[in-house]
């Protein structure tokens, strides 16, 4: 296990995509202060960002970051492996290009959250804020696989061009919400604002609510369906947030003493719905898309607990 304890220094904004598990656990702590990353005051070694500590333990890739980081842009860049648990906030493209391993956030993240990740799981307990799971700069796709859970809100233009994987926000969501859609199943269980889901081409948007009046693609007349894959997305999203509170709850206990730890305690579980009844309409019919609108019904009756 390493332990990154933000310092007090000042360094502006600074680029943190060095720091993910498989290329840390291979350094030995008499070579971290060889780590160097950029930063607006120029190159720095990462010991003045952070205060780094180790732990003999069978958590050989599991990296806690203890602090706020929401000038630190880019952890878990390239992240293959193991576990990165960010006890605070982050900031822009945290996850970007993510092929695997275990993400998690107690904080906010701010931009491009899991741009162009293609597996993996991303886990936030607070906001995210515009672009998430979008395209990277000079990249035609956005997110290609696997599995997002933002328990707050996101902003405008989130879920651009996905291609794959699973999205589950259970919060609102901004402007152009899921753009272009190729694949893949995005799921906004709170308000959803304007011009949402133009240019779908396949794939599944799931909402809490009908919001058709709002979209900007053309939609099929509404029916009734009974859909026998929605209650195994519903346990694939309870599976994965199980392993994010196991995975908090880990790097809450290795990283506080006994006092901290009574005064800072994992989330809240959302509750999960279990219904298979939906309201389903096709989209976007102008642009011959064969993707779904899926509008949740009766999920009042019995919701999945999580706790």
């Amino acid at each position: 296990m390493i332990l990154l304890q933000r310092t007090a220094k000042n360094f502006g904004n600074i680029d943190g995509s060095s720091i993910e598990p498989a290329a840390l656990s291979v350094v030995a702590m008499d070579q971290f202060h060889t780590i160097r990353l950029e930063t607006d005051f120029g190159t720095v070694p990462l010991v003045e960002v952070f205060a780094v500590s180790t732990d003999l333990s069978p958590h050989e890739q599991f990296v806690i970051i203890e602090g706020d980081c929401q000038s630190v842009d880019g952890i878990g860049t390239n992240m293959k492996s193991g576990s990165l648990c960010v006890l605070g906030s982050v900031g822009d493209k945290t996850g970007a290009s993510m092929s695997g391993g275990d993400l998690v956030i107690s904080g906010n993240a701010r931009d491009q959250l899991g741009a162009g990740m293609s597996d993996g799981m991303i886990y936030v307990a607070g906001d995210c804020r515009h672009s998430l799971a979008s395209p990277l700069p000079g990249r035609k796709l956005g997110m290609r696989g696997g599995d997002i859970l933002i328990a707050g809100n996101v902003g405008n233009r989130a879920c651009e061009r996905i291609r794959r994987g699973t999205v589950f926000v259970a919060g609102d969501a901004g402007d152009y919400c899921v753009p272009q859609m190729i694949a893949g199943s995005v799921v906004v269980m709170g308000e959803i604002g304007e011009e949402w889901g133009g240019g779908m081409r396949r794939g599944s948007i799931i909402l809490g609510r009908d919001y058709s009046s709002t979209s900007s693609a053309s939609l099929s007349e509404a029916r009734e369906f009974e859909l026998s894959f929605l209650p195994l997305l519903w346990r694939h999203i309870v599976q994965m947030q199980h392993r994010a509170f196991a995975i908090l709850n880990l790097a809450i206990a290795m990283s506080d003493t006994a006092t901290q730890r009574a005064a800072r305690r994992a989330p809240a579980p959302l509750r999960i719905p279990s219904t298979r009844w939906v309201q389903r309409q096709i989209a976007d019919l102008n642009c011959n898309g064969r993707g779904e609108i899926l509008v949740l019904r009766r999920t009042s009756s019995r919701m999945i607990e999580t706790a």
